[in-house]
């Protein structure tokens, strides 16, 4: 069974069917302000929508360039009409995954109307990236930065890139340790994993922000070098930690990077900080 047909054995072609047409019928009614009757739950369109996103995922390994354009457009189609969750980095995440989606089905000017401040349809979400809890602060980082790069308005969420990652890379000699000795204590390593991947992701943010606005990165323009080592690490990282969702995002955002990174004309935006040397330590602490 191949990448393209696996999902609809396993949800149905019927069912996708409908769940395509119950897309378009709910982004009709809201563009005309009505409320009309759904032939399809919210419950039903996530299983489904979630299913694509599976199918999306695989094409990545198993299937050929069209097969996951396909793929995560059908999927993007899905996912833009589910309810956003109340929780700002529940929804930052469900906004990452549509953002990777629709870059990676050429659907790269809705994602950034999507993310926009004053679309009518949320933006970016206010995330706790001060957080007091270091792993809740990076994960909202990272979040962040990430949204920033999907939508990239222009020179002032690339400068937020930069200063997000740089502030972060100031603040780990304080705050991880403390963060680290607390989960020791419970002999759980998972934290730590996931404090590794989770840097490299921000790393990798850090790199192609750079290289959207320059054209170069330190000089350099091998930027899918740069980016692939970040992301198998990242992967790896996750891996290491047994963190499956977190394995899937990074897997996610690796293509969707490199898709990006293809994509750009190198313009250089003035202001953008150059990237400085790795942060990632916590690897260390997890064996």
């Amino acid at each position: 069974m191949t990448s393209r047909t696996w999902i609809a054995e396993a949800v149905g072609a019927e069912k996708i069917q409908m769940a395509l047409e119950e897309a378009r019928r709910r982004r009709l009614c809201a563009a005309l302000g009505l409320k009309g009757v759904s032939a399809l739950s919210d419950q039903q369109l996530r299983f489904i929508a979630y299913g694509l996103e599976l199918q999306a995922i695989e094409c990545m390994t198993h299937g050929n360039a069209q097969d996951l354009v396909q793929a995560a457009a059908t999927a993007f189609q899905v996912f833009r009409v589910l309810p956003r969750p109340a929780s700002p980095l529940e929804a930052a995440e469900f906004l990452v995954q549509l953002g990777c989606l629709g870059v990676l089905g050429q659907r790269s000017a809705d994602v950034r109307r999507l993310l926009s401040e004053g679309s009518g349809e949320g933006g970016i979400p206010r995330l706790p990236v001060d957080a007091d809890d270091w792993g809740l602060r990076v994960r909202a980082v990272v979040l962040d930065i990430w949204l920033r790069l999907l939508r990239k308005s222009g020179e002032d969420d690339f400068n937020a890139v930069q200063e997000r990652v740089a502030r972060l890379r100031a603040e780990q000699q304080n705050c991880e340790p403390r963060f680290l000795s607390q989960t020791e204590a419970t002999g759980d390593v998972r934290p730590a994993w996931y404090l590794v991947s989770a840097y490299h992701l921000a790393k990798a943010a850090e790199r192609l922000g750079a290289y959207l606005a320059q054209g170069a990165v330190d000089g350099h323009d091998d930027i899918r070098a740069q980016l692939q080592a970040h992301f198998e690490r990242a992967l790896a990282a996750a891996d290491r930690g047994g963190l499956i969702e977190q394995e899937n995002m990074a897997r996610m955002l690796g293509r969707t990077a490199l898709a990006l990174a293809a994509s750009s004309s190198g313009t250089v935006s003035r202001g953008c900080r150059k990237p400085r040397s790795p942060m990632p330590h916590a690897a260390d602490r997890s064996r």
